[in-house]
């Protein structure tokens, strides 16, 4: 059996050898000392810089004209909150008038008493009449007026110091007695709807919002610009105006602006072709004069006998010349 023998001296583990499970022992105990030596030597060694350097923020310059653009942002906002509040208003003010209605024509002031309390001077003994101006379709110049309760009551008190106890005094005082009561209800009306409709409410919040509108205007009239997008601040808040209606050495540093700042200008709605056209049908005619350097406007030829649509006609040409001269200038001078 030597085959056997062989094979039992093989596999006959040797007593001074460590055993299976004390070399796996052994060998795991080796790998983890490696480990932690090769895991300190790659802490050791130094990755690139720039994995390891912090992002850099560069600081962020403000806007040169940031105030401005600040200023013109506040602006857009407080005007159209003023315009907003405006149309509240406005609203407002025509809901009363249509719910208010008209005043009963007996509670307007008549001739002698409009020359005696609603004159230029106030009277030396009762002074100032409170009184409502009503603007009615037939007045021009100035308003009607209408008794208030408090007029009356004030008339009534000083008539007797102010023109005597005799003479027309107790006929005035008994008209005046007479409208007391319907003074009274219509103030009283007047008092309700005007509640109702919160029109003093919105009246004040306009004031409010124009005052604060105003105030953003000016300050951004009070900032120059120092680029170019601040330059379209200025020229945007030119653009809106009616510029065209001046021609002054500014309009060309406008056009300049508008022009550098690519921003649309507000151009008028007078059609001057058409002022021209009807200009030469009359007989006048307009004619550049090279020694004067300027344009003339040559007036039609008009007779006394002329008929009244041509006169008519003449006349309303020339006032809008006037009032659009420039604008026909600036047309002219680019046809020229």
């Amino acid at each position: 059996m030597p085959f056997l023998a062989t094979l039992k001296n093989l596999i006959r583990r040797n007593p001074n050898a460590p055993s299976l499970r004390e070399h796996a022992a052994e060998l795991s105990g080796s790998l983890s000392r490696r480990t932690v030596v090769a895991g300190s030597f790659a802490a050791a060694v130094p990755l690139p810089a720039l994995a390891l350097a912090a992002p850099t923020v560069l600081p962020v310059e403000p806007h040169p004209d940031q105030a401005l653009l600040d200023a013109e942002a506040e602006y857009l906002r407080a005007t159209a909150a003023c315009e907003a509040a405006r149309q509240a208003s406005r609203d407002a003010s025509s809901a009363f008038n249509s719910a208010f209605g008209s005043y009963p024509e007996e509670l307007f002031l008549e001739g002698w008493e409009r020359h005696l309390f609603a004159g230029i001077t106030r009277h030396t003994v009762i002074g100032q009449v409170p009184t409502q101006a009503v603007w009615r379709e037939h007045c021009t110049n100035a308003a009607d007026l209408v008794w208030t309760a408090e007029g009356l009551r004030r008339v009534i008190r000083n008539a007797v110091p102010a023109f005597g106890r005799g003479g027309q005094t107790p006929h005035m005082v008994r008209r005046w007695k007479g409208l007391l009561p319907l003074a009274e209800a219509w103030d009283a009306r007047r008092a309700d709807l005007k509640l109702r409709f919160r029109c003093k409410e919105l009246s004040d919040a306009y004031r409010a919002a124009e005052k604060t509108a105003n105030r953003a205007t000016l300050q951004v009239h009070r900032i120059p610009a120092m680029t170019v997008e601040g330059l379209a601040v200025h020229t945007r808040r030119l653009a809106s105006t009616a510029w065209y209606e001046g021609n002054t050495t500014y309009t060309a540093l406008l056009l300049s602006a508008a022009a550098i700042t690519g921003v649309t200008l507000r151009q008028s709605d007078f059609d001057v072709p058409a002022w021209m056209a009807a200009w030469e049908r009359v007989g006048g005619r307009v004619e550049w004069r090279a020694d004067d350097e300027e344009w003339a406007y040559i007036c039609p030829s008009v007779p006394m006998d002329a008929p009244c649509e041509l006169k008519d006609e003449v006349s309303r040409l020339t006032q809008e010349r006037g009032s659009n001269s420039a604008v026909i200038y600036r047309w002219l001078e680019a046809r020229r």
